[in-house]
Parts: C-alpha cells; sequence; structure tokens
C-alpha cells in the first residue's frame, strides 16, 4: 500500500472525516434512492447493517438498530441522540434471532468484504430477515474512469460486479426488484426476499 493509501485510510478511519468523505461522495443522492425504495415497504423492525455513524438509515426516517464491526462511529451516533440501538458487531454473526427484523439495510458493506465474508454476511442477513433486505452498493466498472479512481483510494479493497453481486444475493434471497443509478460510481439497489 502506497504511502497516500496510507495515509487516506488513515483519515477517513475518523468519523467526522468519513461522514464528510461520504457526504462530498453523494450519499445524500444515494440515501434519496434507498428512501424510495423502503417508501412502500410497510413500517417495522430495521435493521441497518454496515451502519457506520447512520448516515444512511438516519435520512430514512425511520428508527434503526445500528450495527458495525468499528464502535467509533457507534460511539458518535449515539452522542449525536439517533442511535439510541447500536450494537458493535461482525455481519458475519449478528447478535439478533432469527427472523427479528422486519427489513434489513446492508448499504455499501459488500466491497469492504472478501469473497467467504460476503457468503456469511449473506447468510446471517438472510437469518435476521423475516421481510425485506434492500441491498445496494457500487458496482466495480472499469470502464468508468472516476469510478476506478475512486476505489483507489476507498478502505474496501473487494468491488464487484453486478452479476457477482447477484449471485452472492440469490443463494439466500429471492431477488423482487433491481434498481441501477449512476452518483459518480455505477450503483445497484436490489429488493429481496428471504428464501
Amino acid at each position: 500500500m502506497t504511502w497516500t493509501r496510507r495515509l487516506a485510510a488513515s483519515l477517513v478511519s475518523r468519523p467526522s472525516v468519513y461522514g464528510l468523505v461520504q457526504a462530498l461522495a453523494g450519499q445524500g443522492r444515494v440515501a434519496a434512492r434507498l428512501r424510495e425504495a423502503l417508501a412502500n415497504l410497510p413500517a417495522g423492525r430495521l435493521l441497518d447493517v454496515g451502519s457506520a455513524d447512520g448516515g444512511f438509515a438516519s435520512r430514512l426516517g425511520r428508527e434503526a438498530v445500528f450495527v458495525d464491526l468499528d464502535p467509533r462511529p457507534l460511539v458518535a451516533l449515539r452522542r449525536s441522540g439517533r442511535g439510541s440501538f447500536a450494537a458493535a458487531a461482525d455481519a458475519s454473526r449478528l447478535p439478533f434471532p432469527d427472523r427479528a427484523f422486519d427489513v434489513s439495510v446492508c448499504v455499501a458493506v459488500s466491497h469492504h468484504l472478501d469473497d467467504g465474508q460476503l457468503e456469511s454476511v449473506v447468510a446471517e442477513l438472510g437469518r435476521v430477515t423475516s421481510g425485506t433486505l434492500l441491498f445496494l452498493d457500487a458496482l466495480r466498472n472499469e470502464d468508468r474512469a472516476v469510478s476506478k479512481w475512486l476505489w483507489r483510494y476507498d478502505r474496501g479493497r473487494h468491488p464487484r460486479t453486478r452479476d457477482q453481486l447477484r449471485e452472492a444475493l440469490e443463494r439466500r434471497f429471492r431477488l423482487r426488484e433491481k434498481r441501477e443509478f449512476t452518483i459518480y460510481h455505477q450503483y445497484v439497489l436490489w429488493v429481496a426476499s428471504p428464501l
């Protein structure tokens, strides 16, 4: 890893800097797409896996249980008063009973996971979700110069293609709807039900 990547990773690991980077990268516009998909779903218990500081779920207008591997952004979330239900946990071993959540949201997580971790996380999402999964991430697309540049500095080392993500999800979910859009990266959003 080059010194510029190490420096970028060190800076972005701070919750306040991470939030700023996410805002500049279009998090609000991505959240609007997620909110549109969520609007058609009934209210219920909502799980936000890989929530970081709760930036996405807080824009959805629903109370959620926030889960992230890194406790630092969860501490910032609790201090803000938005994250009364926050747990530092590994998404491949979620500390919840089967079918505990009506809706689970997994946003911008998969590119941080190797293939084995992705399989485990998808299995856990299938276990704890009783109704609907909203799964959203940026896609690897070698034809988009801005996207290639952004992936170069992202902390996630496993960007995947649409087909790779679809195959991983279809092992545990029935994909009901797919939406694609572009905001710097090309994104895919799946609405899915556990098998």
